[in-house]
């Protein structure tokens, strides 16, 4: 099948610079858009990339944390409270969740239930990017891949530097994770497998711990870039577009100063990066 372009989309992305205080377009906002803007096989993706605020919402409902409903979440309140209940569960129409979720429910209410929270939150997140990996497009699994190595990386050296065990906390079963429970080099021995892990390494070591969770958005950025450098109308440019709005929306809360930056750079990307005839001009473009 020929790949989908979406000329007039990536051209007409919204222009709307954040103000504290101020109602700014938002990710809700923009998967609204793609909903009724591009092909149903191409929006599965997209919700995929919006699951983890699902698993929050999950979470909330089955275990009763103090977490707040994430209103960017892919499936509201009721559609979740299917999920809740064994009769409710085997009654209702489940197609339009994801396998993982299904399988994750009926290990919940099997009777060897998931015990707390955190190993349920664990479950959750290794099936995710498990059920990630197995996409049919290439993006969407090297993104899973790249998501679940930093992450891994980032507990074993925690791990390693307070002293307390991590092993069980890593996700996947591939050469990467061994290597980070095995090896006590101080790369891990991963120099191969991952060329940047002394990047990875020097940005853990970064004492200002906001200055560090913002290099590593950057290097997330950066990535996403790479990702998609041969991509200039399809869908993977909308994907990565979703997930550096994740990214200004983060820093949206922690530091507006940099959530904005962020966005303009942002905004900045498909303004500069492409040259449009007139006609590709949507009606929710450019203000």
């Amino acid at each position: 099948m020929a790949e989908r372009n979406y000329y007039a989309l990536v051209a007409g992305l919204p222009d709307i610079v954040p103000e504290e205080k101020r109602s700014v377009f938002s990710s809700v906002a923009f998967r609204q858009m793609l909903h009724e803007t591009i092909h149903p096989s191409d929006f599965e993706m997209v919700k995929l990339l919006y699951m983890p605020f699902d698993h929050n919402n999950l979470l909330k409902l089955l275990y009763g944390s103090s977490r707040e409903w994430d209103e960017r979440a892919n499936y509201t309140a009721e559609e979740m409270e299917a999920l809740k209940e064994r009769k409710s569960f085997e009654n209702e129409e489940l197609a339009d969740f994801p396998q993982y979720i299904i399988d994750f429910i009926e290990i919940y209410l099997s009777e060897d239930s998931l015990e707390n929270i955190y190993v349920a939150e664990q479950l959750l997140i290794s099936s995710y990017y498990k059920y990630l990996e197995q996409s049919n497009n290439q993006f969407i699994r090297e993104w899973a891949g790249y998501q679940s190595t930093i992450a891994n990386v980032m507990t074993a050296l925690n791990g390693r530097k307070h002293n307390i065990p991590f092993e069980d906390a890593l996700v996947g079963d591939n050469e990467v994770v061994s290597a980070l429970k095995k090896s006590r080099a101080r790369d891990f021995g991963l120099s191969t497998e991952l060329p940047d892990i002394e990047q990875i390494i020097q940005l853990f070591e970064i004492d200002n711990l906001l200055e560090r969770e913002l290099k590593m958005d950057n290097h997330k950025w950066h990535f996403l870039d790479e990702l998609t450098f041969f991509n200039y109308f399809s869908v993977e440019k909308i994907l990565a577009f979703v997930l550096k709005l994740f990214i200004v929306e983060r820093w949206m809360t922690l530091d507006i100063e940099k959530g904005k930056g962020m966005f303009n750079k942002l905004l900045k990307e498909y303004e500069t990066g492409f040259q449009f005839p007139e006609e590709f001009t949507l009606a929710y473009g450019k203000k």
